[in-house]
């Protein structure tokens, strides 16, 4: 991976509390952030940008936190930070990132879980569904790490959930993208999960940082204000669901979740993904964040278009429709530079984001 791309436009909000940056181009730099190739997952200089300019004393609430890019980054510049998702196995990833750990003792961890994984003389089969993408030697690896790896910590459950999609596109010969899966590439290539799991841990590790203290809970946004104390929120920070859809437990993390025998579809049951109920849904965890806000407290969320019936829906638009804020900062900008600009060629569309931000103590509520 490259790191992003930027030119030097800086783009101040209205009353000057954060700048923003336009991005050309948001490819992850080597960071902690590669160890798991989540959808949709915010570029980690987007969020350091902003980041690093708000108080370190602030408490920072992202409420749609994923695998938890701005939680790292928040951690990263020592804010108290919160991270809200309903998806276990991204919690799982945000924590194994922000997750204090004694990084000897977690590699050592792992290699003698590898040595016990190879000794094991009884080894349950891996699913057929996901069996499909692996050679057969891989995958009884991988079998054999999983029925070791109950004791593991966040930190080397993430490494294991990256390394399994990592060998998932080497097994195919690498002709996959490193955040979307493809055709099975024929004859599977042979490839060794222990020293992919074992690299991968090493590379990542000395990024975790594990201070300031995080909190990641495994909730549901739209009762955001039963677990986060009411008015406590200095500045929300968050990349919502898209509004086209996405399926955040499809592509690598759907081999994931069949490895580990997780139905997919009561994750899916209580995430924000259905276009045709979007907007009620949206709405209702919109109104439930309010409520952990103070008056003074800055709203950032980070927003795309979509095409719908031929007509396009402006993400800044929408939230701005149903937001319980009023007055927002909107800058616009466009990737002309990322893995979706072959869809953007194929659909004849030019991929815009835009960043929306309320500032409480100027513009208030509705």
């Amino acid at each position: 991976m490259h790191e992003s791309e930027t030119d030097n436009t800086q783009v101040t909000t209205s009353m000057r509390r954060v700048t923003l940056r336009r991005f050309e181009k948001v490819n992850n730099p080597r960071s902690i952030h590669g160890i798991y190739p989540y959808r949709g997952k915010m570029s980690p200089l987007d969020a350091s940008h902003v980041i690093e300019q708000l108080p370190t004393k602030s408490r920072l609430l992202d409420p749609f936190c994923g695998t938890g890019t701005i939680i790292y980054e928040a951690q990263k510049h020592g804010l108290k930070s919160i991270g809200v998702d309903n998806n276990p196995l991204a919690c799982t990833i945000a924590r194994g990132k922000t997750d204090p750990l004694d990084k000897k003792s977690t590699i050592e961890h792992l290699e003698n879980a590898i040595e016990a994984a190879k000794s094991l003389t009884d080894v349950t089969p891996m699913p057929s569904q996901p069996a499909r993408n692996f050679h057969e030697k891989t995958a009884d690896q991988i079998m054999r790490i999983l029925s070791v790896s109950n004791d593991f910590s966040s930190y080397l459950l993430s490494s294991f959930y990256g390394a399994i999609c990592l060998a998932a596109r080497a097994c195919s010969d690498w002709i996959w993208t490193s955040t979307s899966t493809g055709k099975i590439n024929k004859p599977l290539k042979d490839i060794d999960f222990y020293s992919k799991l074992l690299r991968k841990a090493r590379k990542h590790i000395d990024y975790v940082l594990g201070t300031p203290s995080v909190k990641i809970h495994t909730h549901d946004t739209r009762n955001i204000h039963q677990i986060v104390r009411k008015h406590s929120v200095d500045f929300v920070y968050t990349s919502p669901p898209y509004f086209d859809a996405l399926d955040y437990t499809g592509y690598y993390s759907k081999i994931v979740l069949e490895i580990l025998g997780v139905d997919r579809s009561i994750i899916r049951e209580g995430l924000i993904q259905r276009y045709s109920t979007y907007k009620e849904e949206m709405t209702k965890a919109l109104q439930s964040i309010d409520q952990v806000l103070h008056d003074e407290s800055l709203v950032i969320f980070v927003v795309g278009n979509r095409m719908v019936r031929k007509k396009l829906i402006r993400g800044s638009d929408f939230f701005t429709e149903i937001a319980p804020w009023t007055d927002p900062y909107i800058v616009e900008r466009e990737y002309t530079k990322t893995a979706s600009g072959l869809w953007d060629k194929i659909n004849i569309t030019k991929r815009k984001e835009q960043v929306i931000v309320w500032d409480l103590a100027s513009g208030g509520r509705k």
